[in-house]
C-alpha cells in the first residue's frame, strides 16, 4: 500500500512539473548563443548580481538597472531615464533575450576597421518580430546604444551585427501579430521562466491533496 501511495504522489509531481514546463515554453524570451563563425570565438554569459564589479563601482545605477531588467522587476523602457534620446526607439520594443555579457575568445572576429563581428542564435526569433536591434551598454564609452544588425536570418533564427566594443547586450524587437499577443502574458519584461514560488506553491497544493486522499484510502 505504501508503494502505491508513493507512486501516486510521484505521478502527481510529474504532472505538475510538466505543466510548469509547458507554461514556461510559451515565453518569447530565451538565451542567445554564438552561431556560425562566431562559435568558439565568443562567450555569452549571464549577468548576475555579483558580476561586473567594475561596472557596479563606476556606474552603480546602470548595473542596478540591468539586474532589475533581468529579474523582471523593470522594463527596458526604463533605460530612457539614463539615455533620454533612446525613449522613442525603446517605446515599442520587447526583449527577445535577457541582457547578457558578450566577450571575445582569442580576439573574436574583427572587420578591417577593428569592429567585432558577432553572429548569434536567437531561438525565439520569428518573422513577426520586426525592427530587430541589439541593445548595448558600452562599458568603454559609458553609454547605452542600439545597434542595427547587418543581417537578420529568420529561417535559421540568427542575427549578425558589428560592435565597436563588447559588453552587456540584449536582443530587442517590435512584435506584431501573435507574437505581440503572447508578449502580453505575464509582467514585462518577460523572462521565459515561471516564477519559482508560484510553481512550487502549485506543486505543494496538488501533492498535499493527493497525499491526503491516498492516506484516507489506505486507512479504509
Amino acid at each position: 500500500m505504501k508503494k502505491k501511495i508513493f507512486g501516486t504522489i510521484l505521478a502527481a509531481a510529474l504532472v505538475v512539473a510538466q505543466a510548469v514546463t509547458v507554461f514556461a515554453a510559451g515565453s518569447k524570451v530565451a538565451e542567445a548563443s554564438p552561431a556560425g563563425d562566431s562559435a568558439g570565438k565568443y562567450e555569452f554569459t549571464a549577468i548576475t548580481a555579483d558580476s561586473f564589479q567594475d561596472l557596479a563601482e563606476s556606474a552603480p545605477e546602470v548595473k542596478s538597472l540591468i539586474d532589475e531588467i533581468n529579474a523582471g522587476t523593470e522594463s527596458i523602457q526604463a533605460i530612457a531615464e539614463q539615455a533620454p534620446d533612446m525613449a522613442d526607439v525603446l517605446a515599442d520594443k520587447e526583449m527577445l533575450t535577457p541582457i547578457f555579457d558578450l566577450q571575445p575568445i582569442d580576439g573574436g572576429i574583427k572587420t578591417e576597421d577593428g569592429k567585432y563581428i558577432v553572429t548569434m542564435s536567437v531561438p525565439t526569433l520569428t518573422e513577426e518580430m520586426t525592427d530587430v536591434l541589439l541593445l548595448h551598454y558600452s562599458t568603454v564609452r559609458s553609454l547605452w546604444e542600439t545597434i542595427t544588425p547587418s543581417d537578420v536570418d529568420y529561417a535559421n533564427k540568427e542575427i549578425t551585427a558589428e560592435f565597436e566594443d563588447l559588453s552587456p547586450v540584449a536582443v530587442i524587437a517590435k512584435m506584431s501579430g501573435s507574437a505581440a499577443a503572447d508578449s502580453q502574458v505575464g509582467t514585462a519584461p518577460k523572462t521565459g521562466v515561471v516564477s519559482d514560488w508560484m510553481g512550487w506553491l502549485g506543486a505543494a497544493v496538488v501533492l498535499g491533496a493527493v497525499s491526503v486522499t491516498a492516506v484516507r484510502k489506505s486507512r479504509q
